[in-house]
């Protein structure tokens, strides 16, 4: 009878560690990515498609994720969600990281948290381009004769963007201070809003992703990108710096965060998650299709240029705020 017991005690033991393992192995259950914007904007497309293939990434062992749009406040809305979830890698952030600068800049110090110290960057799959858009029927055929006939009229110019503290929000502000026009933004929660706007015609102009062009051709023409080159997906748009604006020559890499005291090796999963699926055919086809790349970048990189910013964004975005 003794050693029935201890067969069945050593039994329930390995049982118990078993269990122990299983509980702490990651991921034990589907992750979930928040959007702090609404569908159909650049950072929903980007997260959708990359959540799409994260099962397949052999770090994720074979659990999917899932997409929680929770829009408001340019994205500061979800990132603050995330960092009241459990800090175990099961509740992820994405959003490109000009706008998720820009958005906690322009809260000077009322700031809701500061991204070195509160958030840890995991790794990049793609980037979000800026645009200057205005619909087809405008005469303007260029961003120069956009800047010619703006001038000309003295009129103020209503142009919508994603948010209120966006990185499209930003670069537009530089555009238009930049050539002395008079202007008024409309920000919109998501880029998807503010591309409707636009197609309606409620708003003169749209500083938004080149991702959010595909499909409406008919009513939005793109006059200059952002970045230091042409954007690969629109080989044919010529950026802010051909035509003339300094000050523009940056994107924003979109990348996948979590709240900082997520452990280690939950770190090293995610970021292999990332670099496998940046090279998955599928996801290279469906970024291709809504005109955004699909590349990967290490989260020590992206961090690197995430520094790098804060730098560039950091005064343009205290002269927006002193202007105001």
């Amino acid at each position: 009878m003794k050693l029935k017991n201890a067969i069945a005690g050593g039994v329930a033991a390995l049982a118990m560690v078993a269990a122990g393992a299983a509980v702490a192995e990651y991921p034990s259950k589907p992750i979930k990515i928040m959007v702090g914007f609404s569908a159909g904007g650049g950072t929903d497309t980007t997260a959708r498609g990359f959540a799409s293939y994260m099962h397949e990434a052999p770090s994720m062992n074979g659990l999917p994720a899932y997409i929680v749009n929770l829009p408001g406040a340019s994205g500061q809305k979800a990132a603050s969600a995330v960092l009241d979830e459990e800090r175990d890698g099961h509740t992820l952030y994405m959003i490109n990281i000009g706008t998720f600068i820009a958005g906690e800049l322009a809260k000077g110090e009322e700031r809701p948290y500061h991204i070195p110290e509160d958030f840890v960057n995991l790794g990049c799959a793609s980037q979000l381009v800026t645009s200057l858009q205005v619909h087809t029927s405008n005469p303007a055929q260029t961003a120069e004769e956009f800047i010619a006939n703006a001038k000309a009229s003295g009129e103020e110019i209503t142009w919508g963007t994603s948010g209120a503290a966006t990185m499209h929000a930003t670069i537009g502000h530089v555009f238009f201070d930049a050539h002395g026009i008079k202007h008024k933004k409309v920000p919109f929660k998501g880029g998807s809003n503010a591309r409707a706007a636009l197609v309606s015609q409620s708003v003169d102009a749209v500083f938004g992703g080149v991702n959010t062009i595909p499909g409406f051709e008919a009513d939005i023409r793109p006059l200059a990108s952002a970045g230091a080159e042409r954007d690969p997906t629109a080989p044919d748009l010529p950026t802010f710096g051909e035509t003339g604006t300094d000050g523009l020559g940056f994107t924003g890499l979109m990348c996948l965060f979590a709240a900082n005291g997520v452990p280690d090796e939950v770190k090293e999963d995610i970021g292999a998650a990332i670099e496998h699926i940046a090279g998955v055919k599928g996801y290279q086809r469906y970024m291709g299709k809504n005109s955004m790349g699909a590349f990967y970048t290490s989260g020590d990189d992206a961090t690197a240029a995430q520094n790098v910013m804060y730098d560039v964004m950091g005064p343009v975005v205290a002269n927006i705020i002193a202007n105001q």
